[in-house]
């Protein structure tokens, strides 16, 4: 049972310190995204949006970390699932660059909670 608790610890960690960065240091966190810094409204809705993603991301691992329930990881996986999706088909019919370390990092993060997911589910392996 080892396994699914640091995946949960170590994404939550990560998308927590993701999250920090939008909460006090947003325009590093832009930067670090390759993104503009926005002005204006579109500033706040940048700022609120992706701090809600990974802060809430973030506590759906930690929830379950604790309550040692696949559901809530789970979710985690769909989540960065549709956003690699809509990353590339942003690139694919939008004529956007493909952003490949975010597809990357989604991947990932997708992954991870995917794979804890189903250890929390199947307890007995």
């Amino acid at each position: 049972m080892k396994i699914p608790n640091i995946l949960s610890i170590l994404l939550g960690t990560v998308l927590t310190i993701i999250s920090l960065q939008w909460i006090f240091i947003p325009e590093s966190a832009a930067e670090s995204l390759k993104m503009i810094y926005l002005d204006g409204e579109g500033r706040s809705t940048q700022i609120r949006d992706f701090t809600a993603l990974f802060l809430t991301t973030a506590i759906l691992c930690f929830i379950s970390l604790v309550t040692k329930q696949y559901q809530w990881i789970f979710s985690v996986g769909i989540l960065y699932t549709i956003a690699g999706t809509f990353n590339v088909l942003a690139y694919l019919n939008h004529g956007a660059p493909l952003a490949l370390s975010s597809l990357i990092s989604e991947i990932i993060f997708s992954l991870m909670a995917f794979t804890a997911a189903f250890l929390f589910k199947n307890k007995n392996l």
